[in-house]
């Protein structure tokens, strides 16, 4: 459903450009009747302006949850003053059109150069950020994975010692950091390792060995979430 939603919003932009580029190029070639190479250089910049503007739309609003944005200004709102800076500085010159041909140039290039510089600082910085926000997401799934592990060894034990104990540990999951970093990777690693023998002792009913492992892991989840404090 989001990606026939998505289809649509981009056929009715593309629409959207298409008539406003008719129409622009419409009252271009109506108005302007003499046509020189400051003309047809403000005519090139000003259709370049218009596929910018769509890439950048593009780019901009991709499936992602960070919005790529540059000082808390968004990527979409930039790209639309690029794209009218650039139409404005093509209609001033297609008026006046005696002017210096580098001039025309130099000042198209500046304002492209300029936005550009910003729309990928936008999104690297997006990318970035959206790397984090994955990661997090990985590690929090990784935790909530350990903790449903944990609740389902307690539903299923039947000793009351062994009850809390394994109720105590899943507290203690469900309180630690989801974070993740490679400084905790060696200890995590003990800790799967350790909840999987945790696992075997309670299906053989190994109460015993089982309450003991709990304690462990409990041990290695604050060893884990103070590595992670003292690394951050």
């Amino acid at each position: 459903m989001r990606r026939m939603t998505d289809k649509k919003t981009l056929i009715l932009f593309s629409i959207i450009y298409v008539v406003v580029f008719a129409v622009m190029n419409m009252l271009v070639f109506f108005v302007f009747n003499e046509k020189n190479n400051v003309f047809w250089i403000s005519y090139g910049f000003m259709c370049a302006a218009f596929v910018i503007q769509i890439v950048s739309m593009f780019l901009a609003v991709k499936a992602l949850e960070v919005e790529a944005v540059f000082f808390g200004i968004p990527l979409v709102s930039i790209s639309l003053f690029y794209f009218f800076a650039a139409v404005f500085i093509s209609a001033v010159f297609m008026i006046f059109q005696n002017a210096p041909v580098k001039l025309a140039i130099a000042l198209q290039v500046i304002v492209l150069a300029v936005y550009l510089v910003i729309a990928v600082i936008a999104l690297m910085a997006r990318d970035t950020v959206q790397d984090v926000n994955d990661n997090i997401k990985v590690s929090v799934v990784a935790i909530r994975s350990m903790q449903a592990d944990v609740e389902t060894l307690k539903a299923q034990a039947q000793d009351p010692a062994l009850k809390e104990k394994l109720r105590k540990l899943s507290e203690t999951i469900r309180y630690s950091d989801p974070m993740s970093n490679d400084a905790v990777t060696d200890i995590e690693g003990r800790i799967m390792q350790a909840l999987n023998e945790l696992r075997i002792f309670c299906e053989n009913g190994q109460n015993a060995d089982a309450a003991k492992k709990c304690g462990e892991i409990e041990v290695l989840f604050l060893q884990r979430n103070n590595l992670l404090k003292a690394t951050k």
